[in-house]
């Protein structure tokens, strides 16, 4: 980066931090409530009037800028005010409970203003980057493409290593390497999974062969997935290093769009790509929203990435990402100190003073967690990680990071204190409606003036900045289901930071039957408490009339909360999956070919496409109608831009016929055909951003309230239904120990 370029960063964040001082500064001067209630009006239409200049201008860059960075002022301005009234005014004078409790309202408050002020410091410069052509006129890097595995099963490898090989790079110039870790020396030895193991080996190792991938094992399970990469990386020779989880497989220009960073930057040690995913969380599937709404992990995966890289504070999050070899090996490989390496390492080697890249392009696809205590167990992990980080690594302390790095570490670290202020912010509403407790000393003209406006400032905000990803009670719901298992973890954490293994998520589970996560009996107690207080919210309405000022605000914060959990209560109900593969619905049809056992050519439109068959409707209704036996053997045949273009033919057999409607099964007679067809699925990134594209988009407050509000109602009644049918112990599945809990709460 040139001299000019850091002294124009320098000059900027020193400009933003006078002016956020500057604005903060203002916020205390003291006026008349009267002018109070017109400046917060006046504030408020400002924020919607560039919330619709930015519709005018379709929310893109550049013209988005300026209206970013002063919606950030204006947000900060009301922040500030909020947070000094409610110090000021709103804790205690109600005895000493009602200060306790007020206290620790608005110490979880106080945290999410506080993590809302750095999510503006990281939005502020956001960097959308495209990327990097290969020089056309110098040799390329060797790369070297490392699939780590622990517990994946031979069949979710096999596409990944597929895909791996199917990436569009001289051939001399790549290796595919497969890092077996369930199949250590260390395992095979053992008495309880030694045969297991060694199966796993040798199956392992023929399909490698098969492939033609090099297959690494070794000695001990140490450092769990970064001592299973640091174990070969000494043995690879590739100057950067593709990093691909066992469930992510690559689109064929992966290599083309991120290789040229390095080339360009020597200082570059890291490109990240976003993680984006075949298959819905167990939240979209079991509330259906998968269809319908944005992907909740686009959030980070796309806007905080790209700000946290206006800041060089973009980070490895663990796979579809490339890594300088050199760098790597510099500060002793991936980092094993802590449960969230990818992050880690990263950290460590902005201090050491590289450079990161993010690149907003989705260029892999993956599984994520099928059950709702797999998805849990995963964002508990990440979480646990955060915190031994601030605890062991702590960026404020950490030498070579720039302040404005440590400012970004520090936004991406502090988000996992959520369930801490969660509880607070679910049950502190109960005190007051339950027993009175005043937990916020204000009047509705009073929170009007200055609670209204703050909130309102977030929500235009967010909708400015990542209105299209991510609508509101989104965020709220997510954090819902993980709080009940993750309060007590992290607590347990930042008790004993260091007694913590890492721990793979399990993916491409079957569900056998529907059945109710054990966690939901949490979620029900919190809902009941959240009905018990409306009611009783309401019998303080009709006998306490000189707390109605009071209660306006505080039962509709309390029907909101009740929203939330109806919703995390929904989501605890597991519907029963067997499906092997995830299919792809094309935007348009493939053309397709089937050719039955007796020679008959009919052409045809493949409708949606797995790994593992296909639905393929007959395009001419009169062959159609002479139909296909069950199990009969077909031919598929349809056109492949795989290593050139060519007509590849899948052997296959029907499993259905309904009218010209055709389900099929494949019977892979090789590995080109299998490549053939993960191509089809996988291969093309404009598929994959089509795909993605067709769930963004906006809607109004009053639309994703009603959204979440039919989903979380429509999911609580299925759940009660479905308990009131089978009873509780008929319902709720077997136990599984989340890291840092005692008790055992569902079984993977």
């Amino acid at each position: 980066m040139s001299f000019a370029k850091r002294l124009g960063g320098f000059v900027f964040a020193t400009v933003v931090t006078f002016a956020i001082g500057l604005v903060v500064a203002l916020s205390g001067a003291p006026v008349s409530t009267r002018s109070e209630a017109y400046m917060s009006l006046f504030m408020v239409l400002i924020l919607l009037a560039l919330r619709e200049l930015g519709k005018r201008i379709a929310f893109r860059e550049p013209g988005i800028t300026p209206i970013r960075i002063l919606s950030i002022f204006i947000a900060i301005f009301l922040t500030a005010r909020y947070l000094i009234w409610r110090v000021q005014f709103t804790i205690g004078g109600h005895g000493d409970l009602s200060t306790v409790a007020g206290v620790l309202l608005l110490g979880a408050e106080m945290y999410s203003a506080g993590f809302a002020l750095l999510g503006y410091f990281v939005n502020v410069n956001p960097r959308w980057r495209k990327g990097v052509s290969l020089p056309p006129d110098q040799p390329l890097p060797a790369v070297d493409v490392v699939v780590p595995s622990y517990n994946e099963g031979a069949d979710i490898l096999e596409v990944t290593l597929l895909g791996a090989l199917n990436m569009r790079y001289p051939q001399d110039r790549l290796r595919v390497h497969l890092l077996d870790d369930g199949g250590t020396d260390d395992r095979c030895k053992r008495p309880d999974i030694g045969e297991q193991s060694r199966a796993r080996r040798r199956a392992l190792q023929a399909l490698c062969e098969r492939l033609g991938v090099s297959y690494h094992t070794r000695v001990h399970n140490d450092h769990a997935k970064a001592g299973n990469i640091n174990a070969a990386i000494r043995d690879l020779t590739g100057e950067l290093m593709v990093i691909l989880d066992a469930d992510h497989v690559p689109t064929v220009d992966f290599l083309e769009k991120t290789v040229g960073f390095f080339v360009k930057d020597p200082k570059c040690f890291l490109v990240q790509t976003p993680h984006s995913f075949i298959n819905p969380d167990p939240i979209e599937r079991n509330l259906a929203t998968f269809d319908d709404s944005p992907a909740e992990t686009e959030l980070f995966h796309n806007t905080i990435q790209a700000g946290l890289d206006g800041w060089n504070a973009s980070f490895f999050c663990g796979s579809a990402a490339v890594m300088r070899r050199s760098a790597l090996l510099e500060v002793g490989g991936i980092q094993g100190d802590t449960i969230t390496e990818d992050a880690e390492t990263a950290m460590i080697l902005h201090a050491k003073g590289y450079r990161s890249v993010f690149l907003n392009e989705s260029l892999s696809v993956g599984l994520q967690p099928e059950t709702v205590m797999s998805f849990i167990a995963q964002r508990v992990r990440w979480a646990q990680g955060a915190l031994q980080l601030l605890r062991f690594k702590n960026p404020l302390a950490l030498r070579g990071l720039r302040w404005t790095q440590r400012m970004a570490y520090l936004a991406s670290f502090s988000y996992w204190f959520f369930p801490f202020s969660r509880v607070i912010t679910i049950l502190a509403p109960s005190l007051f409606l339950l027993f009175g407790v005043m937990v916020y000393n204000a009047t509705t003209e009073q929170y009007a003036i200055y609670g209204i406006p703050y909130f309102l400032s977030t929500m235009v905000f967010a909708d400015l900045v990542f209105g299209e990803i991510r609508w509101p009670m989104m965020s709220d719901v997510y954090e819902m289901v993980q709080t009940p298992l993750a309060l007590p973890a992290l607590a347990a954490t930042l008790l004993r930071p260091r007694k913590l293994t890492f721990r793979v998520t399990p993916k491409g589970e079957s569900l056998e039957r529907d059945f109710v996560a054990r966690v939901a009996w949490i979620q029900y107690a919190f809902l009941i408490v959240l009905v018990s207080s409306l009611a009783g919210g309401v019998w303080r309405w009709l006998y306490h009339p000189h707390e109605r000022p009071q209660l306006v605000f505080t039962m509709m914060w309390e029907f909101v909360n009740m929203l939330i959990v109806a919703a995390a209560v929904g989501v605890t109900l597991e519907r029963k999956q067997q499906r092997k593969d995830f299919r792809i619905v094309p935007d348009e049809p493939i053309p397709a070919v089937m050719i039955a056992a007796d020679g008959r050519r009919m052409a045809a439109r493949i409708k949606d496409l797995s790994v593992g068959g296909a639905f393929i409707e007959i395009s001419d209704p009169v062959l159609a109608a002479r139909g296909f036996a069950i199990d009969e053997r077909v031919t598929v045949a349809v056109v492949s831009d795989r290593a050139g273009q060519h007509v590849t033919f899948i052997p296959a057999r029907v499993t259905r016929d309904i009218w010209g409607k055709v389900g099929v099964a494949f019977v892979f007679g090789g590995s080109s055909e299998k490549a053939d067809v993960v191509h089809l699925i996988y291969g093309r990134s404009e598929d994959l951003r089509a795909r993605l594209g067709r769930r963004r988009r906006r809607v109004s407050l009053a639309q994703a309230y009603a959204y979440m509000g039919r989903k979380a109602v429509a999911g609580l009644l299925a759940n009660v239904r479905f308990v009131m049918r089978l009873g509780w112990d008929g319902a709720a599945y077997a136990p599984y120990r989340i890291a840092g809990t005692r008790r055992r709460v569902s079984r993977l």
